[in-house]
């Protein structure tokens, strides 16, 4: 909220407590879950960036998860719909994508690809990538039959500050391995902003990541150590575990922060 704030756009925010400490701009009280609570929050609204998910499914009931991400995202879209707003930015997630390396007792990684890219098929692992594949098919039905401008962005693990990545061996959960990706925050709002702005139509799916792995190992390494058998677009060596063309081409966005 900030960043778009620093930027220039005019933002009201939607939370489901109140924000403390005070937030750069209006926050109202909102539950997502109820859709007569979003009927009349985007009078007069450009866009909206929807963030607000449960953010994990691990220790968490994948019941619940799945099912009120599920009625959160379509709440929000069909609301933007009902009200005539022109845009809908969604935030998912890398692990929409099957995204583990080759593992100590040698199974392999189930990745179809690299790099990774907004176009890689969704293969979700766990109740909360299930739900987050689910709200982009939400986005791409309002963009096909309603006519919204509909964003999803893949972000990976999000830092605060560019993280010290001081090991070359992964941690030890792969189902977390995320592709070995990561982004600051600040390039995350940078993305977003350049999503508002961008001169788009109809669906599309962009997985903002920084071009270095969180591995302090050259990527070719890390391709041959993590990810032997798993095909390259392109062809090898590989220079980057993921794709960043389409965003510099349709939003104009490279990581800052590398």
């Amino acid at each position: 909220m900030r960043r778009l704030v620093e930027a220039g756009h005019v933002v009201r925010g939607l939370d489901a407590v109140a924000a403390e400490p005070p937030a750069p701009g209006p926050v109202r009280v909102c539950n997502l879950l109820d859709p007569a609570g979003l009927a009349d929050q985007w009078r007069g609204v450009d866009a909206v960036v929807h963030l607000a998910n449960h953010p994990t499914s691990y220790g968490c009931d994948g019941r619940t998860v799945f099912n009120e991400n599920v009625v959160m995202n379509f709440n929000v879209a069909e609301s933007v719909r009902l009200a005539g707003v022109p845009r809908l930015i969604f935030s998912s997630s890398v692990q929409v994508m099957r995204a583990e390396r080759l593992t100590r007792d040698g199974s392999g990684s189930r990745l179809l690809r690299l790099p990774l890219d907004g176009d890689y098929p969704a293969s979700p692992t766990n109740p909360y990538a299930l739900s987050k594949a689910f709200g982009e098919d939400q986005l791409r039905y309002f963009a096909t039959n309603h006519g919204v401008t509909a964003i999803a962005l893949r972000f990976p693990a999000l830092f605060q500050e560019v993280p010290d990545f001081a090991g070359s061996e992964p941690h030890p959960n792969t189902p977390l391995d995320e592709g070995l990706t990561w982004l600051t925050y600040a390039d995350a709002a940078r993305c977003i902003r350049q999503a508002l702005v961008a001169p788009l139509t109809g669906y599309h799916c962009y997985f903002p990541a920084s071009a270095r792995p969180w591995l302090r190992l050259p990527v070719e390494v890390i391709r041959q150590r993590y990810f032997p058998q798993v095909p390259v677009t392109g062809g090898v060596p590989l220079a980057s575990l993921v794709d960043l063309r389409s965003l510099a081409a349709d939003l104009d966005w490279t990581p800052q922060d590398d």
